[in-house]
């Protein structure tokens, strides 16, 4: 997941990689210029700077490239997976002519622990050919523990449960476009938690997973379809610079798919880029609106609306994933984003969000904020794909260590 913290060591990047990955992503004369005429540049051609000058291979051989690959092995460590080796990996690509056609990405990052625990997630959004269609997925195995602290905005840390489970998780949305950049399209949803169990309680009495109506147990599964209204005018959607995202989706769960409780949930996701204080400056200012909630019905406990449990484990950074749970849970987020080397090898992000949970009576009582700020480095230059480096406090002793490949949002 995208929460690995205390990250103590990147293993010499790309050295482990494929060799295809260096005639791929690394040019040493790569002339995509900036604002002030220098050229970028990303880590993979420091490393191999001059194996590539040896071997005078041309940066517009490379433009033309079919598959932009990005690579990242890594270590780390939480309290929840102990000691931690993972590899990042994004491919990007284009479907169709590059000028009709957004560039697409899928991302994984296999990782395994010293206590046995597998995460395997794979993230997808394709663009096909003229932007006719896209393809949004999100598919994941993970043998994963997590701590709970029950229902609310403002649960106390004395109602921790290590909750340790097995989740099969399949999201696949199609979506077709209906004009310009407005499409609409329907989804599967398979959600699948086993051997579950549960230890650890620190409370008083019955802990709050046993008292939520549905989803004890040692197994639980849900399966049913989606709807979704989609705007997407961003032409990179790995590292977004300009242009907005709006995405209204609403899930049914039915009975007759086999559920024990129906229940349906929708989920708005908005966000907004611009260039700040100039285009020539190629500094970003980012935000994100995103509100989850259960509107009918019962969904498995561990399925309610939860911080950092969205596609890209990014929503209320500064707070320990799943520390907050309800039924409904909105999250408000800016993020400037800026260069620190003219080259564009390595830059900066400061952030700040803001995050509310509704109470079991359905009223949003708190507001949880927190602050960061963290790094960019340049891991491949034509994709614009960056290593992202974050660090982030929330209220009342929280905080989170954050490393993924390609922004979170």
């Amino acid at each position: 997941m995208a929460q690995l913290k205390f990250v103590i060591l990147f293993i010499i990047l790309y050295v482990c990689s494929l060799h295809v990955q260096a005639d791929d992503s690394i040019r040493v004369k790569q002339t995509t210029p900036l604002s002030d005429s220098i050229a970028q540049v990303d880590l993979p051609q420091l490393v191999f700077k001059k194996y590539l000058e040896k071997r005078k291979i041309d940066s517009v051989e490379n433009a033309n490239k079919k598959i932009y690959w990005s690579v990242l092995p890594a270590v780390g460590s939480t309290p929840a997976t102990g000691f931690a080796g993972l590899v990042l990996i994004n491919a990007a690509f284009y479907t169709g002519d590059k000028s009709t056609t957004t560039l697409s990405s899928i991302t994984t990052n296999f990782t395994l622990t010293a206590k046995s625990q597998i995460i395997l997630p794979i993230r997808m959004n394709i663009w096909l050919k003229d932007n006719k269609w896209n393809l949004v997925g999100d598919w994941r195995f993970m043998k994963y523990p997590q701590a709970t602290y029950g229902l609310g905005g403002r649960t106390p840390w004395s109602n921790e449960e290590l909750i340790s489970y097995s989740y099969f998780k399949v999201h696949q949305f199609v979506l077709r476009k209906v004009y310009a950049k407005f499409y609409s399209g329907i989804g599967i949803n398979y959600d699948y938690f086993f051997n579950v169990k549960q230890s650890g309680y620190k409370g008083m009495g019955p802990s709050p997973y046993d008292l939520y109506p549905y989803g004890t147990g040692s197994s639980s599964s849900t399966q049913g379809f989606s709807m979704a209204l989609l705007w997407d005018d961003r032409k990179n959607t790995i590292n977004p610079i300009q242009g907005g995202y709006a995405m209204v989706g609403y899930r049914i769960n039915p009975d007759w798919l086999g559920n024990q409780n129906p229940y349906h949930v929708m989920l708005l996701d908005v966000r907004k880029y611009f260039y700040v204080p100039a285009r020539k400056h190629k500094n970003i200012l980012a935000f994100w609106g995103y509100y989850w909630a259960v509107t009918q019905g019962d969904p498995p406990y561990m399925l309610l609306p939860s911080n950092g449990w969205d596609t890209y484990a990014a929503n209320a950074r500064g707070f320990i994933q799943g520390r907050y749970r309800s039924k409904q849970m909105i999250t408000i987020e800016a993020e400037y984003r800026y260069r620190i080397t003219r080259n564009g090898l390595v830059g900066g992000v400061v952030f700040t969000n803001a995050s509310s949970f509704a109470e079991v009576d359905g009223r949003f009582k708190y507001v949880n904020p927190a602050v960061g700020a963290g790094l960019r480095i340049k891991l491949n230059k034509h994709s614009q794909t960056n290593i992202i480096l974050d660090f982030a406090f929330g209220i009342n002793n929280n905080s989170g260590f954050y490393a993924d490949v390609g922004e979170l949002f």
